[in-house]
Parts: structure tokens; C-alpha cells; sequence
């Protein structure tokens, strides 16, 4: 629990950020930050620790990770990384997320790095699969359908594409782009992309210059932004990623 909350204070979603930096940091030591494994400690001595004491890091922490811990574990709720003036744009913009495209997260465009086997058990020990209760006999009724309808769960709601459509986030996701490019944020997030405008029948010759130059056929030019224009009048476009 966050140390506004055992201080009985009020609390906003910040409470929420805390709870997630306790979560990353037991992902990464494979412990919590205010006990050691194993360790029994009294619901006092812990709510003391949680209040006053200072988390150490182990070395599994990379520098990144071990600053945006600390950031969300701030004991301070004013001072703690989380949600600011109506966004979370300051945890976006944290280092440790800086190769991550949050619009397409969102959109569940992105490539998991780890998919689990549905069929495979990760528990070191088949035993510690009893250790989590099962609930059983729940009911959903049209309002509890409704209501998980709202969660990003991957599937595409039409409500939620229509949201998407009035404020602009379509125009981000889109790997088209109105004028039959490819979107480069969207196609490839690194941005190394070429593209090349055809004309005609053909194929242009493209070539390495003996001196690291780039050269092209007559029919074409480099262009700006590392995009490479054939030229022509018949403008089919192709795109694809260095």
C-alpha cells in the first residue's frame, strides 16, 4: 500500500502508481522492496518500512529501470512519476520506454516480446498452481458486459473506432497515409525508410556510389528525408524498411 494510504491520508491514482512500481520491482528482483525473500515480517515493522525506509536495488537493475522505480515508489505523492494534469505523458516519456510506440500499444498493434504457451505450465513447481484460488459460479449479466466492453482487451469495439476516427488517433494508427504513402511512424517505428515512387514499366537501376555515395538510374533521385523518388507520372508507391 502506498504510505498515503497507511498514513490514512486522501488519495488520488497516484496510490496506483505505487502499486505498479512495487509490481516492477518484484519482476525484476523476484522480491519485494520493502522485505527480503523469504523473509516474515510483522504488518507494523512492514508498514514502518513502506513509511520511512529507503528501497535498495540489487544489481539486476539497469540504471533506467532502477530511476523509474525510484519515481514511482516516491513516498511523496506530489513528487511521485504517474498520472499529472489529466495525462500520464511524464511515465510515457521516461527513458525506459522510449523505443515503445503508445498508440499503437494501445491499439494492440505491437508484437508482445513474450507470448505465453496456453498449454504450458511456467510454475517451477506443479504445486504452486493450487496456491491461486479459483472462483467459480459468477454470472455476467448485459451491465457486466457492458462494463468489460470498456477494457482494452484487443478486440476493436465500433464505439471505440469511432472514437478513434473523431479525435484523430485513426490518422496516427493508419499505416496509409491520404496522399497512398506508407505512414513512416507507423510502418516502421525506427523511421529507416525508403520510399520509391515508380513509373511506368520497368525496373530502376539503383546502385552504392564507389566513393559511399548513393546513385540512382536516370529515371529517379534521392529525395529529402532518406526517401528515394523515381521519377515518373504514373506514381505507384512502395515502401519498405531499410
Amino acid at each position: 500500500m502506498a504510505p498515503e494510504l497507511l498514513r490514512g491520508e486522501e488519495y488520488d491514482f497516484s496510490v496506483d502508481y505505487f502499486a505498479l512500481g512495487v509490481t516492477l520491482y518484484e519482476m525484476i528482483a523476484a522480491r519485494g522492496p520493502f522485505r527480503a525473500r523469504g523473509e516474515k515480517v510483522e504488518n507494523k515493522e512492514l508498514k514502518q518500512r513502506v513509511l520511512s525506509e529507503a528501497v535498495k536495488y540489487p544489481d539486476k537493475f539497469s540504471q533506467a529501470s532502477k530511476d523509474f522505480c525510484e519515481a514511482l515508489l516516491e513516498k511523496d505523492p506530489e513528487k511521485r512519476l504517474g498520472f499529472r494534469d489529466g495525462t500520464c505523458d511524464g511515465l510515457r516519456a521516461n527513458p525506459l520506454f522510449k523505443d515503445i510506440n503508445w498508440r499503437q500499444l494501445e491499439a494492440g498493434m505491437l508484437t508482445p516480446p513474450f507470448v505465453p504457451d496456453s498449454r504450458t505450465v511456467y510454475a517451477k513447481n506443479i504445486q504452486d498452481v493450487g496456491a491461486f484460488s479459483t472462483v467459480k459460479g459468477v454470472a455476467f449479466d448485459k451491465a457486466d458486459a457492458e462494463f468489460f466492453q470498456e477494457f482494452a482487451t484487443g478486440s476493436c469495439s465500433i464505439p471505440w473506432q469511432e472514437e478513434m476516427i473523431e479525435t484523430g488517433v485513426f490518422a496516427e494508427l493508419n499505416v496509409w497515409r491520404s496522399d497512398g504513402q506508407i505512414h513512416l511512424g507507423v510502418y516502421c517505428p525506427d523511421r529507416s525508410l525508403a520510399r520509391i515512387t515508380f513509373v511506368g514499366g520497368g525496373c530502376p537501376d539503383m546502385h552504392r556510389g564507389g566513393d559511399g555515395t548513393h546513385g540512382v538510374s536516370p529515371w529517379g533521385r534521392l529525395g529529402s528525408r532518406g526517401t528515394l523518388e523515381i521519377l515518373g507520372s504514373e506514381g505507384l508507391s512502395v515502401a519498405f524498411c531499410l
